[in-house]
């Protein structure tokens, strides 16, 4: 997307970056024109080129290519960051917001003439047990009182 392809005027990252000419059918040079070199070192440094080539490949759209091609960089980027538990820190950080934050909602949503109301999240895209409102001074989430931390 208004990069040139390989066998325009320079080389692409990959191609730079092995020192090498970017040939016209360069499959890099799409996605890691000559100035993102900072970002191909990072996802060569993690995947090598051949393995970032056969990732981007694999995709059958550009469209999926490119969301390939960005996915990798940014995997690629948190590895820098995190170098034990690379992007899994930020899965764990967002799933643990979302949890907050559908127990914050279920906390919003207990109508006070019913008493009681149940939410269940057991079956969410993140798989997170489920929130149980008893009262309005009790919420249960997988089993643990949390009205205190929500409070």
């Amino acid at each position: 997307m208004g990069a040139q392809v390989g066998g325009g005027g320079s080389a692409c990252a990959a191609c730079k970056h092995q020192r090498r000419k970017c040939e016209k059918g360069c499959e890099l040079a799409n996605y890691f024109p000559s100035e993102k070199m900072k970002e191909f070192k990072a996802v060569h440094k993690v995947f090598g080129v051949s393995n970032l080539a056969k990732m981007i490949k694999e995709n059958s759209t550009e469209q999926a290519r490119h969301r390939a091609a960005a996915t990798l960089t940014w995997e690629a980027e948190w590895r820098k960051k995190e170098p034990v538990e690379g992007c899994y820190k930020e899965v764990e950080m967002l799933r643990c917001e979302i949890l907050r934050l559908r127990e914050l909602l279920a906390r919003c949503t207990c109508g006070k003439s019913d008493g009681f109301r149940v939410v269940d999240y057991s079956n969410g895209y993140w798989g997170l047990g489920g929130v149980v409102i008893l009262n309005e001074q009790q919420v249960l989430v997988n089993g643990m009182n949390t009205w205190n931390q929500l409070v």
